[in-house]
């Protein structure tokens, strides 16, 4: 059982001896791992377990500024994503977030609120 299956989540974000790793839940789809490839994490498996973790060459801000960036993209992608509180909340998170809100749509106007013409 991996920490994802654990905390009930999709992916878990967690800091030990100086690595960044990203737990998936058993049985996770290849969508996901692909995602968590192509964001630059680096895939492991042993026997039925696989995980990612951040390449042991980034510095501690490149591993933490990585992070920050992954997480608002998977919550964007529909999954759930449980991060350590020390590795979220950077300047690469919000700008994150600035970009998605710059680029989603604003909500349509409730019926009430909506100009009604009359002749």
């Amino acid at each position: 059982m991996s920490l994802a299956d654990e905390h009930d989540v999709d992916v878990t974000f967690y800091h030990r001896d100086g690595t960044i790793y990203v737990d998936t839940r058993t049985g996770t789809p290849k969508h996901l791992l692909a995602l968590l490839d192509d964001l630059g994490l680096d895939r492991h498996q042993a026997r039925d377990e696989v995980w990612h973790q951040v390449p042991e060459e980034m510095d501690e801000i490149a591993m933490k500024s990585l992070s920050d960036r992954a997480v608002p993209l998977m919550t964007c992608a529909g999954f759930q994503v449980d991060i350590d509180a020390g590795l979220f909340g950077g300047t690469a998170y919000r700008a994150a977030l600035a970009e998605q809100a710059a680029h989603r749509q604003p909500p349509p106007a409730p019926a009430s609120a909506r100009v009604r013409r009359t002749r």
